[in-house]
């Protein structure tokens, strides 16, 4: 590789090939004759000159402003020019000035000696000629100008070593590793940034989109997840209220067995966390909305409208998050995103239609009621979104809020006489009971972990999966087969679930590569 200095060379504008460009030169001396007389001589080169009437007003000015040089009086009271050196020197702001000592002591080689050990760059008598000032002051111009030019490209090559560092340790986004304006430099180093820059984007692409399209596919699983566990609460509803069960004293037992078992887990893995209030009082209006509400009219409307007819009403949720979350801003909301709740709804549609006649469903009265169901629902996906907290590991969140809401229903069953009278002996309500447990739980801790992952409208597309779920569920219990257009109509879902898509992560993509020999 070619040395820095013949890289340097390379560029398009050298300093000895470019007119001088114009220069702002300090002068610093208390008798206000050679002030003048230093700044006519500077002007007459054609360059500015500002004055300072000592060295403290000197160094006042340097730290303001950007002088290109500096023409320094040595004697002069309270603070010399030695002094003003020695600072300047010691200020890393102002030590690559190039400073010409200007001075008429008698000692003048023992002056000039101390003046250049200090760092000045040249000096100039007091009865200077026009011709020697400029020679000495372009010959200091000119230094520091190599010496810009030099820090600049070391800084630029400082730059392109940390952009590598970084790509080393897979941090490939294009942003991070700031080189746009190293780009524009037509010179090695330049190409050498832009072949950084194109290389890093080409991989954070594709790594990007192999990325999104994976949290995809784990969402549309999770939603399926969601949806076919949950999909057995209408049936297994349904049949505890043929054996005499009442939505109460049911969501009291579920309840408590969901949190008997969420607990019993997080205190296995020793996860039980000591909550501030703050935290508490999210569990408890959770616990309220899902495990109470939720849960109540989830018993309440499956007693009394159709299971097919319900599952098409929880759809409606989709529609809900994703009008709040587009008005708070909660999540990106686009026609993309909308499109594929349409799809969704359409596919759900259809398996409907294939198989039932929704036209009769249950009274008008408790349509109504089962409104309540899909609003829940959302307002669950919400608070979760936006609300939880995240160290709480998510067993103990699903047990807590279960096991708030059991306490909270229990002495309410209680007082009405709900309370449902279970075993000692095991029969089909115990065990449907049981079962209803688990599979409230097992829900919950699937839509937790994925409102956490995927966002509440990507998990509203669980609704969809929740309605098909429950009709596979019902056409297996009657020993039924799903029909081609069932069939068109779960692709159809799948394909709306895609549009819609899991929320991005703001957080920077790591890429694992090793570069080591």
């Amino acid at each position: 590789m070619q040395s820095w200095r013949s890289a340097m060379d390379d560029a398009p504008l050298h300093a000895s090939e470019a007119k001088a460009p114009l220069a702002l030169i300090l002068v610093v001396d208390d008798n206000p004759i050679n002030r003048k007389k230093l700044r006519i001589a500077v002007n007459n080169l054609g360059h500015d000159a500002e004055l300072a009437v000592d060295g403290r007003e000197a160094l006042e000015m340097l730290t303001e402003r950007d002088f290109d040089a500096v023409l320094l009086d040595i004697v002069m009271p309270e603070m010399d020019g030695f002094d003003v050196l020695s600072r300047m020197k010691a200020n890393p702001s102002t030590r690559d000035v190039p400073v010409i000592v200007v001075s008429a002591l008698d000692d003048e080689t023992e002056s000039v000696v101390r003046a250049i050990e200090l760092g000045a760059e040249d000096f100039l008598p007091k009865s200077f000629d026009l011709v020697i000032l400029k020679a000495r002051l372009e010959a200091s111009l000119s230094r520091k100008r190599f010496r810009d030019q030099e820090k600049e490209y070391f800084g630029r090559i400082e730059r392109l070593t940390a952009a590598a560092e970084k790509l080393e340790h897979g941090r490939f986004d294009p942003d991070s590793l700031a080189l746009d304006d190293l780009v524009r430099h037509n010179d090695p180093l330049g190409r050498l940034a832009a072949v950084f820059r194109g290389m890093a984007n080409e991989i954070y692409e594709r790594e990007l989109k192999l990325h999104r399209a994976i949290a995809t596919l784990q969402g549309a699983f999770l939603v399926l997840a969601v949806g076919l566990v949950w999909g057995l609460t209408p049936a297994l509803s349904r049949m505890a209220a043929g054996l005499g069960s009442n939505p109460l004293g049911l969501a009291v037992w579920v309840n408590g067995i969901a949190a008997l078992l969420c607990l019993g887990i997080a205190c296995y893995r020793r996860c039980l966390p000591q909550l501030s209030w703050k935290e508490l009082r999210f569990f408890v209006y959770w616990a309220v909305i899902a495990g109470i509400l939720q849960r109540m009219t989830t018993f309440v409307a499956a007693a009394n409208v159709e299971a097919a007819m319900l599952s098409l009403i929880v759809t409606l949720q989709g529609f809900i998050v994703f009008a709040v979350a587009a008005v708070t801003g909660m999540e990106r909301a686009n026609a993309k995103r909308l499109m594929g709740l349409l799809v969704g709804l359409s596919g759900v549609s259809l398996v409907l239609f294939t198989r039932f006649d929704v036209a009769a469903g249950a009274q008008k009265a408790w349509l109504i009621f089962a409104m309540l169901l899909p609003l829940l629902f959302a307002l669950e996906a919400l608070v979760l979104a936006g609300k939880r907290p995240s160290h709480v590991d998510i067993f103990a969140s699903v047990g807590l809020m279960m096991g708030l809401s059991a306490a909270f229903l229990a002495p309410v069953a209680w007082a009405t006489d709900s309370l449902l009278p279970l075993g000692p002996d095991i029969g089909r309500l115990e065990m449907l009971v049981l079962l209803m447990g688990l599979v409230g739980a097992s829900s919950l801790l699937l839509a937790f972990h994925l409102v956490a992952t995927a966002g509440a409208v990507f998990y509203s597309q669980s609704a969809y999966a929740m309605t098909i779920a429950g009709v596979v569920w019902g056409m297996l219990l009657l020993g039924e087969e799903l029909s081609p257009l069932a069939w068109l109509a779960f692709a159809t879902i799948i394909l709306g679930m895609y549009l819609v898509e899991p929320k991005r992560n703001d957080e920077e993509l790591l890429i694992k590569r090793s570069f080591a020999q």
